[in-house]
C-alpha cells in the first residue's frame, strides 16, 4: 500500500476546495488511478463550506454554556457553539479544557470544533451534511478522472478510552464499505468469529493521518493506492454507525453511572 500526501493553498473560507483539488491534482505528476482512496481533512471541506465562526460574532451564551465553560476552564463562547452543534453532552473533563458530545452518531470531543488552523480568534466547525459532501465529492472526482473504483474518506481524529493520543475517524465516505462484515469466518483453528467487525475505513484513515498533518505542513489532502481488502461499491450494506444499546462503551459506562448515582 502506497500512501502520498497533496499539498495545497491555504483553503480560505467559501473557497471552491474541490476544483483547487482537481486542478492541482491535473497539474501534477500523480493523478488519481482505479482503487485510489481519497482521504480529505474534514476542516478543509467544512472551510470551503463556510463553516467557520469568529467567536467575536456569538454573542448570545446560554446558562449551561458558562457553567460549563467555567468548570473545565474554556472560552464561555467555544462551549456555546459546542452545545449547538451537538446532539448530546455527556460531560467534560474539569479544567481539561474538553467536552465529550454526540454529533452526527458518534462521540467526539467538543463537538469535532477545531481552533487549530483556524486563524486569529476563529474555529472551525464539522463539515454541514458531510455524508452527502462526500458524496458528491466522490461523484465529481469519479467522472473527472474516469474512474470506475474510487473511494472518499471525509477525516478526523478522536480521542479514544483510556488511551493517549489521537486514531483517525472516518466522518463519511463513499465508494466503498466502510465495515467488512467477518462474523462466521473461522480463524486459523477453524473457530468462526462471532464478533468481529473490521472497521475498514476508520483504519484507512488512521493510516492517512500520519500525512493529514495539523501543523503547517497545508496537506489536507491524502491519496491511499494499493489498499488490499477493500471492496469497491456505489452502494455500501453497512455504515459505521452503532445504536447506542449496542455499543460496549455506552453500555457499560451508563450502567457505571447509574449505579454510581444510587449509591448511598
Amino acid at each position: 500500500m502506497y500512501i502520498y500526501s497533496i499539498k495545497l493553498p491555504i483553503i480560505k473560507k467559501n473557497d471552491p476546495f474541490l476544483q483547487i483539488l482537481i486542478d492541482h491534482i491535473k497539474k501534477s505528476k500523480e493523478s488519481l488511478k482505479e482503487g485510489d482512496i481519497v482521504v480529505l481533512s474534514e476542516k478543509v471541506v467544512a472551510t470551503s463550506q463556510g463553516r467557520v465562526v469568529n467567536l467575536s460574532d456569538v454573542k448570545k451564551v446560554s446558562k449551561k454554556a458558562k457553567e460549563m465553560a467555567l468548570e473545565c476552564d474554556m472560552d464561555e463562547r467555544f462551549v456555546e457553539l459546542i452545545l449547538q452543534e451537538s446532539s448530546m453532552i455527556l460531560g467534560g473533563l474539569p479544567k481539561g479544557h474538553v467536552i465529550l458530545s454526540k454529533v452526527d452518531d458518534f462521540l467526539i470531543a467538543n463537538s469535532g470544533i477545531d481552533q487549530s488552523n483556524a486563524g486569529p480568534n476563529n474555529v472551525v466547525l464539522l463539515p454541514k451534511n458531510p455524508k452527502e459532501e462526500a458524496k458528491k465529492f466522490w461523484k465529481v472526482l469519479k467522472k473527472e478522472f474516469n474512474l470506475k473504483n474510487l473511494g472518499l474518506i471525509i477525516a478526523d481524529s478522536r480521542v479514544q478510552p483510556l488511551r493517549k493520543g489521537t486514531v483517525g475517524i472516518s466522518v463519511a465516505n463513499a465508494g466503498f464499505e466502510p465495515i467488512e462484515d467477518m462474523r462466521g469466518m473461522p480463524d486459523i483453528f477453524g473457530r468462526p468469529l462471532r464478533i468481529t467487525l473490521r472497521a475498514i475505513a476508520d483504519d484507512l484513515t488512521s493510516a492517512a493521518q500520519f500525512l493529514l498533518n495539523e501543523g503547517n505542513q497545508q496537506t489536507p489532502v491524502v491519496i491511499i493506492r494499493g489498499a488490499v481488502g477493500v471492496h469497491f461499491t456505489e452502494n455500501p450494506k453497512l455504515t459505521t454507525e452503532m445504536p447506542a444499546e449496542e455499543c460496549l462503551f455506552m453500555n457499560i459506562f451508563s450502567k457505571y453511572l447509574s449505579q454510581d448515582k444510587n449509591k448511598p
